[in-house]
Formats: C-alpha cells, structure tokens, sequence
C-alpha cells in the first residue's frame, strides 16, 4: 500500500520539476548579433509581389 504513496510522491515530484524546467527557458531573448530589417521586410514584400508604399521618397 505504501507503494502508491511512494509513486505518488515521486510523480508529483517529477511533474513540478518539469514545469520549473520548461518555465525557465527564455523565449523571449533577443536576437544575438545583427539584423536588417529593412531587407527582411523588402525580401518579404518582393516574395508576395507588394509595393512598399512606406519608404522615404
């Protein structure tokens, strides 16, 4: 009997890990290094043959 208290236990212990693991990932970090936006967002628009209208003229 005391077996299902025992896995219980450990279960339970296991599952908190796991979250305390996956809740400490960070996700939301920038980006290392350099990134050009303005050639990310005319290769986007060249892809789906748009005109950007919000450039400098």
């Amino acid at each position: 009997m005391e077996w299902i208290f025992i896995s219980l236990a450990v279960g339970i212990v296991a599952l908190v890990a796991l979250v305390a693991l996956v809740g400490n990932r960070h996700d939301g970090e920038s980006v290392r290094g350099s990134f050009d936006f303005d050639r990310y967002k005319q290769n986007e628009l060249s892809k789906r043959g748009l005109f950007d209208k919000t450039k400098w003229r």
